[in-house]
């Protein structure tokens, strides 16, 4: 039975910091069952986009503070990194312009420890235990480590619902292969077994979730931040997802990545068979957590079909006239080249749209919302 260590913690004051971090790995075995001395430990942060901590859209400065101390009590060597949405192809300046606004570049400089771009070089990893994704291209910086410590943001996202471990595993993939598995795998269920998949090839040692500040609402960048106060620590990042479900109002196995891994035997998802420890998933459930549009994934693949259905149920990016400022990020980051300029704005062509909602996640000023199709408010969709 795996197990989820799971602890309140107020804020992001340092010293709290440190001693939940401290005791919520206390809990699931220690440092030291996860990295030994010498080990090159990559911590793999969520750096979404440049935003500041308060904005909640990457993991916090002080839980990387307090990771960092730790994997060096255990005389490992600590190194950050991830591969930043907002980059598209591989961009040094984009990247560290990322962590710059995110206090992480500083942190990196203040601990003494690497800042490790993951875009900039890849390596074609075979994946014979995959369901569906046999082979992935991933950072060499990932490959590469002893261990890799995931520390993923506890957010809402448009696509797969939820943020949490096993979709911070995403960044390891460098630039525009994300873009890549978009086209590959679209929908909801098919980009959900890729995830599930590339946990396979990943792997990592441990997980620690930043749930202090949450996103709720149209996450992973344009919600808003909610008080959440937990921290949660697993070696199962999938049991991990399915405790931090329970505080914010999601069933654990509707979650698709949850439901699949646990059906395939890749991590433990069904609550029943996980032991918490520390407190319970109900002392620190968050009351009307808002949930991003929905997004039932049932209009999944590619074709004519599929591509009329889901244009009729699917929730679809709409851009907002007078919030969009004609910064064309929409358009850089779009994998299936589905937007065009119109003027000043972007225009979006529905016919290419394959609903990964790319834009509405990378787009800085929250110019492009998701509205679910009458049809599907009709049928209460």
């Amino acid at each position: 039975m795996p197990t989820v260590s799971l602890l309140r913690c107020p804020d992001y004051d340092l010293d709290r910091v440190e001693a939940a971090v401290r005791d919520a790995i206390g809990l699931v075995g220690g440092i030291d069952r996860y990295v030994k001395s010498g080990d090159r430990a990559l911590l793999k942060v969520n750096l979404l986009a440049g935003a500041p901590p308060e904005k909640a859209v990457t993991t916090h400065p002080a839980l990387v503070r307090a990771m960092i101390r730790l994997v060096r009590s255990a005389g490992a060597v600590p190194r950050v990194g991830d591969c930043s949405g907002f980059e598209g192809p591989p961009n040094a300046g984009r990247f560290r312009a990322v962590c710059r606004h995110a206090g992480i570049l500083q942190l990196c400089e203040e601990e003494g420890v690497d800042l490790v771009h993951l875009s900039a070089d890849s390596v074609e990893v075979e994946n014979p235990l995959g369901r569906a994704f046999k082979r992935f291209t991933l950072s060499r910086e990932v490959m590469d480590a002893d261990v890799v410590i995931n520390l993923p943001k506890m957010k809402t996202h448009g696509l797969t619902l939820f943020s949490g471990g096993v979709k911070n595993l995403f960044g390891c993939m460098p630039g525009l292969h994300k873009a890549e598995m978009h086209l590959r795998a679209q929908g909801i269920e098919p980009f959900s077994q890729m995830l599930v998949d590339l946990l396979v090839a990943v792997r990592p040692a441990l997980t620690l979730m930043d749930g202090i500040v949450g996103m709720e609402g149209n996450g992973p960048r344009n919600g808003r931040p909610r008080q959440i106060g937990a921290l949660l620590a697993s070696p199962d990042p999938v049991a991990l997802d399915a405790v931090a479900c329970q505080l914010i109002g999601i069933q654990p196995l509707q979650l698709p990545t949850t439901y699949l891994a646990n059906m395939q035997g890749v991590g433990v998802g069904d609550p029943a068979r996980i032991e918490v420890l520390g407190e319970s998933p109900e002392a620190l459930r968050v009351q009307d957590f808002e949930l991003p549009v929905a997004q039932k994934g049932l209009v999944s693949g590619s074709g004519r079909v599929a591509g009329f259905l889901r244009g009729r149920l699917v929730p679809s990016p709409r851009v907002v006239k007078g919030r969009c400022q004609g910064c064309w990020v929409c358009l850089e980051h779009c994998p299936s080249e589905a937007i065009t300029r119109d003027g000043e704005i972007s225009r979006i062509d529905y016919g290419k749209c394959v609903r990964c909602y790319c834009c509405q996640e990378l787009c800085p000023h929250d110019a492009i919302d998701l509205r679910r199709p009458l049809v599907a408010r009709l049928l209460g969709r």
